[in-house]
């Protein structure tokens, strides 16, 4: 028999389950311990899993996380937009649980599904860290030239921290954008699957036009800390290359919808599954990195990637002008030189165009994103200095719990494919129940989250695990 107990600083969750399994597991294959990766990204991780260097990751890193928010920062600290995450004996564990308003982006959700996979692929060693699912690594974690880190809760140092956007000087730790790659309808890899349909449109029958999409928000550094060639200030380039578009027409497409939708007119919606129709693809960065540059990759198009601070776990792969074309980076209207430089240079965007594809295609795909995430966490299991166990944790539940609750509870369910992972692993998983069998409890706990978890007590009732 086994009993999960958690309890969530004074709430306790018990769910026992009094009668034999009725699921007979099937033979799976034997979980893999290695697997190569792209040097370039092999040697990013490497680099960035050592930032503890001899003090390693002590407990009070992890504990730092666990800790209330402070009235004054709950909106913004990591401790409310972080999912705690625990592995022990190869099984995931989610160490909170997200009041129901925090959890429904797929950022957060995509993550989790592609991480329980790696657990059924990968043998995964005992570890504990906290994923950041905003747009932007937390802004406490900053560098300092000597080599120090700077966070807002002493004695606490660095706490290790997954994210999958960043700029140099944060500390967290870069993972796959999960949700993007694999939750949504036009996602990575449902694109992946279309490759074989885009490629049967000639190059030549392509439209000679630079196309761009997005909403008009534009990333903290630019009108600031990034700087062009000629020495002055990038300016956002989702806002001026929607104003350059009036005077270029000829040349530059762009659907920015919040002008069009202030301005009176309509955006017409051009979907990622028929961009690839256009010769050039506008790449521009928001809050944080692109979602669809990745998508971009695999579309066939040459993609005119303007420059900026932030960058995702394979960026040091790629390489200017053999993947991508860089644009404001000279000045702000080189985008106009490139796109010249492209016309009078067809054979060699074309060459570009099927490098960035064939370079999605083998580094990008979900097999190799499973083993960057299981190396990056073989990485950081080696840095643990304290014996990673749920019962130093108020709460420990099983991820594979945690999905089947997402994916039944409306307002998460058509959020990402659960079932392409729930349905090869989750429902004879023995480490988790029956179908179901905690879903209401869990769905009482995300819903009730009482609003002292958020400002304290400080200290908390602790949970077990039992077999």
């Amino acid at each position: 028999m086994r009993v999960l107990s958690a309890a969530l600083f004074g709430v306790v969750l018990l769910i026992f389950l009094s009668s034999p399994r009725h699921i007979t597991a099937d033979w799976r294959p034997r979980k893999l311990a290695t697997c190569d990766l792209h040097p370039k990204i092999e040697e990013l991780m490497l680099n960035e899993t050592k930032v503890w260097g001899s003090k390693g990751i002590t407990e009070d890193l992890v504990r730092s996380l666990h800790d209330p928010c402070p009235t004054s920062e709950v909106r913004i600290h990591a401790c409310v937009k972080s999912q705690r995450i625990l592995i022990k004996n190869g099984t995931v564990y989610v160490t909170n649980l997200m009041p129901v308003n925090g959890f429904g982006a797929i950022e957060l959700i995509g993550f989790l599904v592609e991480l329980y996979e790696t657990s059924q692929v990968y043998q995964l060693p005992d570890v504990e860290f906290s994923y950041w699912h905003d747009d932007n690594a937390p802004a406490e974690s900053v560098g300092h030239p000597d080599g120090t880190w700077s966070w807002p809760y002493p004695p606490h140092g660095l706490p290790p921290m997954l994210a999958w956007s960043k700029a140099k000087q944060h500390g967290a730790l870069l993972v796959p954008y999960s949700g993007a790659f694999r939750c949504p309808h036009d996602s990575f890899d449902a694109l992946l699957n279309e490759v074989q349909r885009m490629s049967e449109t000639p190059w030549e029958s392509k439209l000679a036009m630079a196309f761009g999409r997005w909403n008009i928000f534009c990333a903290w550094y630019y009108n600031g800390p990034h700087r062009m060639e000629d020495g002055s200030a990038s300016p956002c380039p989702r806002q001026y290359y929607n104003d350059l578009y009036y005077n270029h027409s000829d040349v530059l497409l762009t659907a920015g919808l919040t002008r069009n939708l202030t301005s009176g007119g309509v955006a017409t919606p051009v979907s990622l599954h028929e961009q690839h129709n256009f010769k050039y693809l506008v790449s521009t960065d928001g809050w944080s990195i692109s979602s669809k540059f990745d998508k971009y990759l695999l579309l066939g198009s040459l993609i005119l990637k303007a420059e900026g601070l932030t960058y995702g776990f394979y960026y040091p792969a790629l390489e200017p002008y053999k993947h991508y074309v860089p644009i404001m980076q000279k000045h702000k209207n080189d985008i106009l030189d490139m796109i010249e430089w492209a016309k009078t240079h067809d054979a060699e965007a074309q060459r570009i165009a099927k490098a960035a594809r064939r370079f999605a295609m083998r580094h990008l795909n979900r097999q190799a994103r499973l083993c960057y995430i299981f190396r990056l966490i073989t990485e950081l299991s080696k840095q643990m200095k304290y014996e990673v166990s749920c019962s130093r944790r108020p709460v420990c539940v099983p991820l594979v719990e945690e999905l089947k609750f997402l994916s039944k509870y409306h307002l998460t369910t058509t959020k990402c494919r659960y079932e392409e992972v729930l349905g090869q692993y989750g429902w004879d998983d023995p480490d988790g129940l029956p179908e179901f069998s905690g879903y209401e409890e869990l769905k009482k706990r995300h819903e009730d989250i009482p609003q002292h978890i958020l400002f304290g007590p400080r200290r908390a009732s602790k949970a077990k695990l039992r077999r």
